[in-house]
């Protein structure tokens, strides 16, 4: 697990895991605090616009092999305290590659940051 401070200090980021099959590799994450859950301009429950954060992986393996973002899910962590999240490249790793670096971009309307994870590949389950 990996902490790393995100968005200007204002959030701090989790890395909770890492898996590969052969159809996606996937990075599962927590951002500390919550990040806004409304779609950009719109109001939030107490009425203020807070900027929508934007997030998105690239990867790109040991031997040069690119793989493109397929989407992600996210939403509030059960006791409220932090957003959980995942997010997908496709397709899953090639034979030959033994490390995938995976490249978290976050963008909140004003910033954008991206950081860099390195994962160990192994043979792929199905």
């Amino acid at each position: 697990m990996k902490n790393v401070p995100v968005l200007g200090g204002r959030h701090e980021l989790t890395i909770e895991g890492f898996a590969a099959t052969t159809e996606h590799m996937e990075l599962r994450y927590h951002l500390t605090p919550p990040i806004p859950q409304s779609e950009p301009d719109e109001e939030n429950e107490v009425g203020n616009h807070e900027p929508y954060v934007f997030l998105a992986l690239e990867a790109l393996d040991d031997v040069g092999n690119e793989y493109l973002d397929s989407g992600g899910a996210f939403g509030l962590s059960p006791d409220g305290s932090a957003t959980e999240g995942s997010l997908s490249v496709q397709p899953g790793p090639y034979a030959d590659a033994r490390s995938v670096t995976l490249r978290l971009i976050l963008f909140d309307g004003t910033r954008e940051e991206t950081h860099a994870f390195t994962f160990p590949l192994e043979a792929a389950a199905g």
